[in-house]
């Protein structure tokens, strides 16, 4: 019967070793997991670019507020069109055709 596989990921500051190094500190990990108890491997993680999250959620917010914006002008655009128009069902949608398909409110 064969024994199955555990993994760990550790993550452990470079202090534990004098030098300060990381690969110092994988060596001192590697030292102390020996023979059957396993083996040590390097797992690198890319860095994290900082102001990437900052910057998407930032034009989040700008795409909200310009979307609200632009909502608001075509609401406004669709009542003055029907004040225009004497409220006549029939002119105003003729008058909401956008290259040649029907606007909606």
């Amino acid at each position: 019967m064969s024994k199955s596989s555990k993994w760990l990921l550790v993550s452990l500051p470079i202090s534990i070793s004098p030098s300060g190094d990381k690969g110092d500190a994988l060596s001192a990990l590697g030292s102390a997991v020996t023979g059957e108890l396993g083996t040590t491997t390097p797992f690198s993680i890319p860095t994290f670019k900082i102001g990437t999250l900052d910057a998407l959620v930032q034009q989040a917010d700008e795409l909200a507020k310009l979307s609200s914006a632009a909502e608001s002008v075509v609401g406004k655009i669709g009542e003055s069109l029907a004040s225009v128009l004497a409220n006549d069902q029939r002119k105003i949608e003729q008058q909401k055709t956008i290259n040649d398909s029907m606007f909606s409110q």
